[in-house]
């Protein structure tokens, strides 16, 4: 006895239903992972710009050694941190190394001539006119900053935004802080910063 014919189904085609519901996965991880990324990103920019300090501070390191101890005082009687920071020009090889990848301030970018440093290739404060054998926990270099006064937060258009700033203190150490850990203060014990 012959067989009867198979009815023949309508299917649609699977492709299409396949590369919709890959697209769907591809989006979803992507949003999933996309926060885990930013953070990595953000770790790795404040390692970088914390390593961009230590670099300086061995610069004023060797500078306060060749001037009996001490660091670039402010650089006349209208201090400027450009002026401050040019005296470093024999201890610093790049320029480079004042600029943070997180400065977003319009025009701010990197410069490797110190002769053609300004204030839109600085990203750092500086504590100017403190000696080596001032407290060690002293802060001498951190992360754009107009405060002075203890507790004080980083500026919300800062380097980091508000989330806080990396400090280098005069023994050495630096870290990460969420609110200004000390006073900025001149050997003097003036407040006082230069910051771009």
């Amino acid at each position: 006895m012959p067989s009867e014919p198979i009815e023949e189904r309508r299917s649609w085609p699977r492709w299409p239903t396949i590369a919709t519901v890959s697209v769907f996965v591809i989006i979803m991880a992507g949003l999933l992972l996309f926060p885990s990324y930013m953070s990595a990103v953000q770790t790795a920019h404040r390692a970088h710009c914390m390593s961009n300090m230590k670099q300086l501070l061995v610069a004023l390191w060797a500078y306060s050694d060749d001037y009996a101890g001490t660091y670039p005082p402010m650089d006349s009687t209208n201090p400027t941190l450009v002026g401050s920071m040019q005296l470093l020009s024999n201890y610093v090889r790049s320029a480079t190394v004042f600029y943070c990848l997180d400065d977003h301030r319009p025009g701010a970018q990197a410069e490797a001539d110190l002769k053609k440093l300004t204030t839109l290739n600085i990203s750092y404060s500086y504590v100017p006119n403190l000696k080596r054998t001032d407290p060690p926990d002293s802060p001498l270099l951190l992360d754009r900053i107009y405060s002075t006064t203890k507790g004080s937060r980083w500026p919300s258009n800062g380097n980091h935004g508000d989330a806080g700033g990396n400090v280098v203190f005069n023994d050495g150490h630096g870290q990460w802080c969420d609110v200004l850990p000390r006073a900025l203060k001149m050997a003097d014990g003036q407040e006082f910063v230069l910051s771009p």
